[in-house]
């Protein structure tokens, strides 16, 4: 027992004799001390002085010693994020899970059996982008109403399911990255996994963000053509939009660029937590107009 509880055990005289001496020879040392028993001993007097018959709390001592060993603000604050993770867990659509890996495992089976990597290159950021996408809103979870009328923000509810469907994406990924050394040498799995992160980050982020304005489906279009387009020979792109086409140059570009996508990726993030809390988004979530 520190101090600060034995001084407060003495000022409501509920120490034992021994103990009463050991801490009154502390006192006679501790200026800090002294005072907060002096601070103590001014309140008693007040609550005497206001009315004779009030007596003090029976439980006064127990409370402020509860007081005193609360947990701290970081401690409830995970406490929360985690019950806030666990409640959200339930909520999400249990086949996202098993879809995901169904997905995953068949697409790096056909990695294996064309001996190419470049496979799960193109497919992970499509699954990642596809499993975020449906993640939030009214037409995929049907008890957003109630989750929205509860005291906890809507950016903090999508925010706990984004998190844990993209550390399940990525989880994924990784795993799907361990089988891949029967084609991949060892050195270089490592880089290879590490080049899906970027896309998969970014895309999930970009079909999440347009997933919230204008739904699910019209999110996933964009998203998978835009991410399918660099595949396009020039050639048949001047074919389509004529000779002028700097701007597919531009686009293949910026996907071989991870760091460009891993700051694009966290910006549509913010955009998309923001999003959540806008009456459009609100109102068409919850199919009011």
């Amino acid at each position: 027992m520190n101090h600060e509880e034995q001084l407060i055990l003495y000022a409501a005289n509920q120490l034992d004799e021994k103990e009463k001496v050991n801490f009154e020879k502390h006192l006679a040392d501790c200026d800090t001390c002294q005072a907060d028993l002096k601070l103590w001993n001014i309140v008693a007097d007040e609550i005497i002085a206001s009315d004779s018959r009030i007596l003090a709390p029976a439980h006064l001592a127990d409370s402020s010693l509860e007081l005193i060993h609360q947990p701290s603000k970081l401690a409830r604050a995970f406490r929360n994020m985690i019950q806030l993770l666990r409640t959200q867990l339930l909520l999400i659509h249990q086949e996202l899970w098993l879809g995901s890996a169904v997905l995953m495992m068949m697409f790096v089976t056909m990695a294996i059996l064309v001996n190419r990597a470049d496979v799960m290159y193109f497919f992970a950021p499509m699954i990642a982008a596809g499993t975020v996408s449906i993640v939030y809103g009214r037409e995929h979870d049907s008890a957003l109403e109630l989750t929205l009328s509860t005291p906890t923000s809507a950016w903090k509810i999508l925010l706990a399911r984004l998190t844990l469907v993209s550390g399940y994406n990525f989880l994924l990924a990784g795993g799907a990255g361990m089988i891949l050394l029967f084609i991949v040498p060892p050195q270089l799995l490592f880089e290879v996994v590490l080049g899906w992160a970027a896309p998969m980050l970014f895309l999930s982020a970009f079909a999440l963000l347009l997933s919230l304005w204008i739904g699910t489906g019209n999110a996933l279009f964009i998203s998978y053509t835009l991410w399918a387009s660099q595949y396009i020979p020039m050639k048949v792109m001047a074919e389509w939009f004529g000779s002028s086409v700097a701007w597919m140059n531009t686009i293949a570009q910026f996907w071989q660029n991870p760091n460009l996508m891993f700051v694009l990726a966290f910006v549509l993030m913010g955009f998309a937590l923001w999003s959540a809390n806008q009456p459009q988004v609100l109102w068409r979530k919850s199919g009011t107009l």
